[in-house]
């Protein structure tokens, strides 16, 4: 059961720098820039992209997630240059544990810069004002420093730590 309530489309939110917005198949190449790289897939579930066909296997992955109604995925766009090499989730968890469960990555060009915090803070914003979810959620590994450093300038604390919570480096596209 999911008490949230079903989106029709992907919202798009706008920060001062930013747009959150669908990934679209266009996308591909700016997202093959940065998922291609070790040290960005380092601490995800995923392994680095080995071809732009991986990219776009993404792509239609978040479309599959928000059509069944479990995740909403947005690229992050930068609006100087409207590239989108970064993308920002948003999960939707079913049953008792309904919450809003958020990851997050980000181009390693764009690494303390403070990109990702504004970007975060307006997902949160979102998911309170928009969607009424309780709690909002956001986990990493213990070594990401970069990742604790976003959560705590947005207001989250640091509520435990979970051993052998997630799997990590699963594969999406066979």
């Amino acid at each position: 059961m999911n008490n949230c309530k079903r989106l029709p489309e992907l919202p798009k939110l706008e920060s001062e720098r930013l747009i959150l917005r669908k990934i679209i198949l266009e996308d591909a190449l700016d997202i093959f820039e940065y998922a291609h790289v070790p040290e960005v897939a380092e601490f995800l579930p995923w392994f680095p992209h080995q071809s732009i066909q991986d990219s776009i296997e993404f792509i239609k992955f978040t479309e599959e997630k928000f059509e069944s109604d479990e995740w909403i995925i947005l690229g992050i766009e930068l609006k100087e240059n409207r590239k989108t090499d970064r993308f920002n989730r948003y999960s939707r968890l079913k049953g008792v544990n309904n919450c809003a469960d958020i990851g997050y990555v980000i181009s390693k060009n764009f690494w303390g810069k403070g990109m990702m915090t504004e970007a975060l803070k307006e997902v949160i914003k979102y998911c309170f004002d928009e969607l009424a979810d309780e709690p909002v959620e956001a986990h990493c590994e213990e070594a990401n420093i970069g990742s604790w450093k976003v959560m705590k300038k947005c207001g989250m604390k640091n509520e435990g730590t979970l051993r052998e919570k997630v799997f990590v480096k699963i594969v999406i596209a066979q």
